[in-house]
């Protein structure tokens, strides 16, 4: 599910993109913000479907070889997906059959030499062969292959990652998350569970539900008064000369001072902090550190900043 630090990341691109717009359209970023969520989960599930893809094609494969007189060179390759049994029970998980139908996805339907490319690498890799030459074949074992061909091979595919940048933009950044997220599912598949592992809520709860939306609003609807609080710290600085970014996710942290009572001042500045050495420049943390204890130390010294039990953890 998506986190705060994910949904302060998308709401950053969002208030950059409506201050560089010449609209001004709200209601357009808080859409674009919801379905770049959406997406989020688009992602998950198109990451599961290529074990699914790769599962299904295997069966079909030796399937085929079964019945020829002369058997193909890959019988061994595509015999050893077709019988792992963690595999079959993933692709045959009903949420995540309903959500490829849902989402349309096909990827290896519409691009097949991103599964050629695949075969090529997992099979020449020495984790494949380490698998074929392992006796012992178990649901526990074929678990462990799973999800070590996801970490050493999947994962880090460069087509499969060019794949998902031209698809959707924001893919990218979600990918870190997603790709952990997938692991986590993979660690809740058990054998003789028949409830499906798959995660089905974007959101933790309701509160992070309208976090986001919540933050991007508080943003834009007192633009003019987080500017006057900034101006203020920033007396010695030339505003034209601070970065956007650095600029945008002060205004984030100094809404969720003042809007968001259950987030401690200390979250909201080491969460900011995180961003900025991520996306802004190096010493962009370093700034906003000295900035924003100016600014919270005012606030509270004047009892602006007003939290509740949660808040003053």
């Amino acid at each position: 599910m998506l986190n705060r630090r994910q949904l302060r990341l998308k709401v950053m691109e969002v208030v950059y993109a409506y201050e560089k717009s010449i609209e001004k359209d709200i209601d357009f970023q808080l859409n674009y913000f919801l379905n770049s969520n959406k997406k989020f989960y688009h992602l998950y599930i198109t990451i599961l479907s290529i074990f699914r893809s790769i599962y299904v094609h295997s069966v079909q494969c030796n399937d085929q070889n079964s019945k020829k007189f002369l058997k193909d060179e890959t019988n061994l390759f595509y015999l050893k997906f077709s019988k792992n049994t963690f595999l079959k029970k993933l692709s045959f998980d009903k949420v995540l059959e309903n959500q490829i139908v849902e989402f349309k996805i096909d990827i290896f339907e519409k691009h097949p030499e991103y599964l050629i490319s695949l075969w090529k690498k997992i099979e020449e890799s020495k984790l494949f062969s380490d698998y074929i030459n392992n006796k012992d074949h178990s649901f526990e074992k074929d678990k462990f292959f799973t999800v070590n061909l996801f970490k050493k091979i999947i994962a880090l595919d460069d087509k499969l990652y060019e794949f998902f940048e031209d698809t959707e933009i924001s893919w990218i950044n979600d990918l870190p998350l997603v790709n952990s997220l997938v692991l986590n599912t993979f660690k809740k598949i058990q054998k003789r569970s028949r409830k499906s592992p798959l995660l089905i809520k974007l959101y933790k709860n309701d509160e992070d539900a309208e976090f986001g939306v919540k933050l991007i609003k508080d943003i834009i609807f007192n633009n003019d008064m987080l500017m006057v609080e900034i101006d203020k710290a920033t007396s010695n600085w030339d505003n034209e000369r601070i970065a956007q970014i650095d600029l945008i996710l002060l205004k984030m942290c100094l809404t969720e001072f003042l809007f968001f009572n259950s987030i401690p001042v200390k979250v909201s500045i080491n969460e900011y902090l995180e961003l900025a050495k991520e996306y802004s420049s190096p010493k962009s943390n370093i700034f906003i550190n000295g900035i924003m204890d100016t600014i919270s130390k005012q606030l509270i010294k004047n009892g602006r900043i007003k939290k509740n039990k949660r808040g003053l953890q």
